[in-house]
């Protein structure tokens, strides 16, 4: 896991074959901020001998604050423990980063039953295939307003259709019966695989699950192959892999709090002219924070012993969660 606290971009210019070309390169480091310099210069000094070797290089590399393929995680170090290292995401809200206990979101998606999702299906194509027919038909009368009402038919009620779905598919009920079905997943998982417990969290939008029997390398295939089998977010499973550890958001999202987004967008390092701006932002944001809980522990799932690692980094999440507190969850 490689979250470094000091970062620099160098822009280096260069004459490739007749040409002025520009390579842009981050570099990074524990140190300070000129250990991170150099290491930039360097990055740039190699991007541009590829150019000149005749490889296609990236002229800058993208300014993805996590989850960039060969970058560490850039954010702003909020603590740093010998268990794990906690970041401000690019929105403001801290996540906890860790080496080898195993963390999973599964974000919900409810459904009608599959009938009522096929009836939708079949209803929204007849209907756009019959209005259009009539519109057709109604141009060839050349019934020209009555053509074009025909085709903003076609286009409007298949919307509508889909809208419905959609609103039916968020009822209270409809989001019961999904969670249930995720909880029933993880059941079976759990069963299928004697010895292990999982921990589970109740997100605003999902399911969070800790593994609490093993460690788990991110990067290897049966880290992998969990967050298959249990569902997750494939994307979120990619950033595990790429980055070599676990990250969960343990602070409340700042929209749900009633609070704008971080005032800066840009990727951590913030520039110095916006520094005050940001931590006037997160000062009230931390204010605002401690009244809610980022997930809510629910139960374990499984018959597995614990693991004291896992135990121990479920602890620092449980407490930096506020995840056994009776608070809203945001």
């Amino acid at each position: 896991m490689l979250i470094p606290a000091h970062w620099a971009e160098v822009r280096l210019e260069g004459e490739i074959r007749g040409r002025t070309r520009v390579v842009r390169r981050f570099g990074w480091s524990d140190t300070n901020h000129e250990d991170a310099h150099r290491h930039a210069e360097e990055r740039a000094i190699q991007a541009l001998a590829k150019l000149r070797a005749g490889h296609r290089v990236p002229w800058r590399e993208s300014k993805l604050a996590y989850g960039d393929e060969g970058l560490p995680i850039r954010e702003e170090i909020v603590a740093r423990t010998d268990l794990a290292v906690v970041t401000r995401n690019r929105y403001g809200a801290r996540c906890l980063n860790e080496p080898d206990v195993w963390f999973g979101d599964i974000d919900h998606a409810p459904k009608l039953s599959p009938l009522a999702e096929k009836a939708f299906d079949w209803l929204a194509t007849a209907v756009f295939a019959g209005t259009l027919w009539a519109a057709i038909w109604c141009f060839g009368k050349l019934w020209i307003p009555l053509g074009c009402f025909g085709l903003l038919l076609a286009v409007v009620l298949p919307i509508g259709l889909i809208i419905v779905r959609g609103a039916l598919r968020y009822t209270a009920k409809a989001r019961a019966a999904d969670r249930i079905r995720v909880f029933q997943r993880i059941a079976r998982v759990a069963a299928a695989h004697p010895g292990m417990r999982l921990a589970v969290y109740e997100t605003p939008a999902g399911t969070r699950l800790v593994a609490m029997h093993r460690c788990y390398d991110p990067r290897s295939a049966e880290a992998q192959e969990l967050f298959v089998e249990l569902g997750c977010d494939p994307a979120y499973a990619q950033l595990c892999r790429i980055q070599a550890c676990f990250r969960m958001r343990v602070s409340a999202k700042p929209w749900r709090i009633d609070l704008p987004t971080i005032p800066t967008r840009a990727v951590w390092p913030v520039p110095k002219g916006r520094r005050a701006e940001r931590d006037e932002w997160v000062e009230r944001y931390e204010q605002r924070a401690t009244g809610f809980a980022a997930c809510r522990y629910v139960k374990d799932v499984g018959d597995g012993p614990i693991d004291s690692r896992c135990a121990e980094i479920q602890r620092v999440h449980d407490e930096m969660c506020r995840a056994r507190r009776d608070l809203p969850i945001a």
